[in-house]
């Protein structure tokens, strides 16, 4: 992964938070860094920064930028992703991801293509039951293709609760330096359980447990 000798499997779907940009980024940039040194797909999504400030940090003047000329790196602002129809969808942003990978592989120029989105609701506010949904959804569309993914959330501005039920949507957690398995992952057709039950979903023990399971993780207790 490029960050502190972790690795990750093609199809590794990978959730981390963190608190202010400097912390997003000594995720964000070695990944990025790491892979395209390996010669893989890089796509940065971030929010809250713009693309060119990414695109310097990841190496001296003109050698990332010449990287992003042949295609081998990719960084988008996130409301040119997300907002592409004025609005936030779930169904739209999957469609546009898989255009991308699709549009990669077929390419022949990768073998592996490594994505990272950076969420600080600055750019972007998704309403939280559609960013549940496209998160989850994820998990069925990865296998399709040799890809992994870093989804990177903001603490500060999602808060406990959000984040509780973003992390309940991938199999693991990037959290103090180590990759963890997550015992309360919820499949898709869960997950669209929760969002339209939403208060019965908050109510049952299983998600009192997880929430327990949660801050013991983020408080480095477990």
């Amino acid at each position: 992964m490029g960050v502190g000798g972790l690795e990750a499997e093609p199809g590794d779907h990978i959730c981390g938070v963190f608190s202010g940009e400097m912390e997003r980024d000594q995720v964000l940039i070695p990944f990025l860094q790491a892979g395209l040194v390996s010669g893989d797909k890089c796509i940065c999504v971030v929010d809250g920064t713009a693309p060119g400030e990414i695109v310097a940090a990841l190496g001296p003047a003109g050698e990332a930028a010449a990287l992003t000329t042949s295609k081998q790196l990719e960084v988008i602002g996130a409301s040119d992703l997300y907002l592409r129809s004025g609005r936030f969808s779930a169904d739209e942003v999957i469609g546009s991801w898989k255009a991308a990978i699709s549009d990669a592989m077929y390419a022949g120029q990768f073998d592996v293509v490594r994505a990272v989105e950076a969420w600080s609701r600055r750019d972007v506010l998704p309403d939280m039951n559609e960013l549940l949904i496209l998160e989850s959804a994820m998990n069925r569309y990865l296998p399709l293709y040799p890809q992994v993914i870093v989804c990177l959330y903001d603490v500060d501005r999602f808060g406990g609760g959000a984040l509780m039920n973003l992390v309940m949507t991938h199999p693991r957690m990037l959290v103090g330096g180590v990759v963890i398995e997550n015992p309360y992952l919820l499949t898709p057709d869960e997950v669209l359980a929760k969002t339209a039950h939403r208060d019965a979903a908050t109510a049952s023990p299983i998600t009192e447990e997880a929430e327990e399971w949660f801050s013991d993780v983020m408080t480095g207790s477990t």
